[in-house]
């Protein structure tokens, strides 16, 4: 019996995706969400896990031999996240191979995006390649399915074109929904994804897969329109501005901007696959445009999209900051206590007491934060600290600060995870946590002072 993890088991993609693999009785599914779920199916059991956890995707793991990834991050998972998607994907991403390389996984399947020819490809195009690369550079064997827009219902993409149509009889459209691009039915996806599974002689590579048909985003919504019966007048003016559009869509659709605004931003880029990364079966990828519409559109019903909606007020902030060459995540720690004092002047001051760190206000009695090194859990590319009291911490359940490596060693994360404030919630957004942010940006600037200071040297 074959053990396969599937992390974003609980999205449209990794819900097809079970249904197709429960298919053969050789297989046994681990699906991951964030929520507790049950099955009555034997071969598929459900484990609630926070991937932003490296200890938790340990966990789940125990005697998983293949893995898929399907996992993105646009959307919030705290009651306050600060910082970027693509930083928060990069730290899932890095807990996920991490904790893959602990316990011996033989395969990552992973689906990304198509990345164009382009220079300056989108915070969203970039993410999808840093996060392959983080697999890639690791000693696991990765395999990465490269995909455009993928028509099924309840996709995050495909709602959004759904509701656009739905909801204007008019629409004034800018110039990116000229764009070509190469959508590909959901049920070709899964049978690129299963292939890739049975077949040990494409693994370890590369592939853009895409449907049989290419397509402007105005001949799609076209098309779409005929089969439900509802045609837009469409009148393209190249003036819009991006950034007046994607205001635009989310407004209309009722999509968070967070999640709208990354997406719309690729859009101006042709997602077509690139002679290079060639899909070996060409019979995988033949369902029409025509059919994979009907069926999604069939299938479509409303979606809420709120993300993670903790049960107690928490906070997430990630920062990414440039390692200095020949340093670590240690180093970097130790020198981000050893700065804030002259950050802070006199105001605030730091006390090391072997595993222990408190921040105090004038005296040492008014402690406001006190951190505690886990020295189980701490290496020198990634350190880790609890939050385990002070005058602005609450009660905390697993409040913590890291420092770690990522891609490479080219940059360090600065992350607080699930910390509980003890300040009134908006006092503390309008203080505490922008306080943080200041805090995190001069540092950072200190760390590339160093840079600086290291070229010097070399020179």
């Amino acid at each position: 019996m074959r053990k396969i993890l599937i992390a974003g088991a609980s999205g449209f993609i990794g819900h097809a995706l079970i249904q197709n693999l429960l298919q053969q009785d050789d297989i046994e599914i681990v699906g991951l969400s964030r929520s507790h779920k049950t099955s009555d199916h034997p071969r598929l059991t459900w484990k609630k896990c926070d991937l932003f956890s490296l200890k938790d995707t340990s966990d789940v793991m125990e005697g998983c031999e293949t893995a898929y990834y399907l996992v993105h991050s646009m959307l919030p998972s705290a009651s306050l996240s600060q910082g970027a998607f693509y930083d928060f994907d990069l730290i899932m991403a890095d807990n996920f191979v991490r904790a893959a390389s602990m316990h011996k996984l033989k395969h990552i399947i992973y689906l990304g995006g198509m990345i164009p020819y382009a220079e300056d490809l989108s915070w969203h195009l970039k993410s999808r390649l840093e996060v392959e690369e983080t697999f890639r550079n690791s000693s696991i064997k990765t395999t990465a399915l490269r995909a455009g827009l993928i028509i099924g219902p309840h996709g995050s993409s495909f709602t959004i074109l759904e509701r656009l149509i739905r909801r204007l009889p008019i629409m004034i459209c800018p110039t990116w929904t000229n764009t070509l691009s190469q959508p590909i039915a959901l049920k070709d996806i899964i049978k690129a994804l299963h292939r890739v599974l049975m077949d040990e002689s494409i693994q370890g590579k590369i592939y853009d897969v895409g449907g049989p048909e290419i397509i402007t985003y105005q001949g799609l919504i076209k098309k779409a329109g005929q089969i439900i019966k509802k045609n837009s007048t469409m009148i393209t003016l190249n003036i819009i501005p991006l950034a007046l559009s994607r205001f635009w869509v989310s407004l209309v659709t009722g999509v968070p901007k967070k999640l709208v605004y990354p997406l719309v931003l690729s859009l101006r880029y042709q997602m077509l696959a690139g002679i290079e990364y060639v899909w070996p079966y060409p019979e995988d990828l033949t369902t029409s445009l025509d059919e994979a519409l009907a069926l999604s559109l069939e299938d479509q019903d409303k979606q809420a999209f709120k993300g993670h909606v903790p049960p107690e007020k928490d906070v997430r902030s990630i920062q990414r900051l440039v390692l200095p060459p020949g340093r670590t995540a240690e180093w970097v720690a130790t020198e981000y206590f050893n700065w804030l004092p002259t950050f802070f002047s006199t105001l605030v001051r730091v006390a090391l007491e072997g595993d222990r760190c408190t921040f105090y206000l004038f005296d040492p009695s008014i402690k406001l934060l006190i951190l505690e090194k886990s020295r189980e859990r701490s290496s020198p590319d990634r350190q880790l600290l609890y939050i385990v009291g002070g005058l602005l911490s609450a009660k905390q359940v697993r409040g913590r600060l890291e420092f770690r490596e990522v891609l490479d060693r080219k940059y360090v994360m600065a992350a607080i995870h699930e910390f509980r404030p003890a300040l009134p919630w908006f006092i503390y957004r309008w203080t505490q946590a922008l306080m943080h942010l200041i805090v995190m940006r001069a540092f950072g600037e200190h760390l590339k002072w160093h840079v600086i200071s290291y070229k010097k040297v070399i020179v």
